[in-house]
This record gives structure tokens, C-alpha cells and sequence, in this order.
């Protein structure tokens, strides 16, 4: 029998509007890693979802309040765990 692990990550496309999250993983490869690094998206930091994911890309809001639009393709590889303040 083979062991599943549990973790209270979810994909940032699954975080509604006004919901802050913790990065907590990125799955891609280097490529999409360097991209969203450079866009100022790091494992560890902390965003607010300002628009979810239904139609259209998602606008967070990062350090200092700055607005940073990510495609549902993106938001998919990006995992993400509620932030404790907003349980």
C-alpha cells in the first residue's frame, strides 16, 4: 500500500477574491520559475488575490500593494496555502 501525502496546498487559481495565500511551491521548470521571479513572485511571500480566475487572468497584489496579472495557466502551477490571518 503506498503512502498519500496530505498538505493544505492548493493551486493559487483555486483562491478567491480577497483571500491572501502564502507561495509555497512552484511547479514548472526553470523557465516559469525565472519568469515569475523576475515578475517579483517568490516561494515564501505573501499575495492577495484581487480578481480570481474565472474568465480571464488573475490580478494579485504584491509588496506594496502593486497589481501583477497571471494567466490561469500560471495559477495552476502555483501553490499556494491560506494565509492564518484570514482563516
Amino acid at each position: 500500500m503506498s503512502e498519500v501525502e496530505v498538505t493544505d496546498s492548493f493551486p493559487l487559481m483555486f483562491a478567491e477574491k480577497g483571500e491572501v495565500v502564502w507561495l509555497t511551491e512552484i511547479r514548472s521548470g526553470d523557465k516559469l520559475r525565472r519568469r515569475l521571479n523576475e515578475l517579483g513572485l517568490y516561494v515564501g511571500m505573501e499575495v492577495r488575490v484581487v480578481q480570481g480566475s474565472n474568465s480571464g487572468p488573475m490580478i494579485l497584489a504584491v509588496k506594496n500593494d502593486t497589481r501583477l496579472a497571471v494567466g490561469r495557466g500560471m495559477a495552476q502551477k502555483i501553490m499556494v496555502k491560506r494565509s492564518k490571518g484570514a482563516e
